[in-house]
């Protein structure tokens, strides 16, 4: 879990304070910050890594706040399953890294707050925004 955090949260906190000046110094400018839909209902065998994504989640929101006003946008990219090493293995949907990478960038074009890239996030976000508890449910059971 500690590395988990390392990496997910402190390190994005950590690479945002450094670019920010210089983000600024260049506005407009973006940030995208690439979460996982288990930030948003956390599966008990990746608890620590889900937690890391819901810290950078919240941190994501802060910053969106914070840095308005200086004329940088913070998005979230919020992908389901994406085929990786990291998921080699899994029996779950993935999508490849090229199409959610395309569909991220499509978010970025639309100026959406919240991306959901692929057809899996896709559908994942439409029971959240509806039923999070249903949601919540569904991974919970996972």
């Amino acid at each position: 879990m500690r590395a988990d955090m390392e990496t997910n949260f402190f390190g994005l906190a950590r690479t945002t304070q450094a670019f920010a000046p210089t983000l600024e110094a260049n506005a407009p400018a973006a940030i995208c910050n690439v979460l996982t839909v288990i930030a948003l209902a956390p599966m008990l065998p990746m608890a620590g890594y889900c937690a890391s994504k819901a810290a950078a989640y919240s941190y994501t929101q802060a910053t969106r706040a914070a840095l308005a006003g200086k004329g940088i946008a913070v998005h979230g990219a919020f992908p389901g399953g994406v085929d990786t090493d990291m998921l080699a293995g899994v029996d779950a949907p993935k999508t490849s890294p090229r199409e959610v990478a395309g569909g991220l960038l499509d978010g970025l074009a639309a100026e959406q707050e919240d991306i959901f890239p692929d057809p899996n996030a896709q559908a994942m976000a439409r029971t959240w925004w509806t039923d999070p508890k249903a949601f919540e449910r569904a991974f919970s059971a996972a």
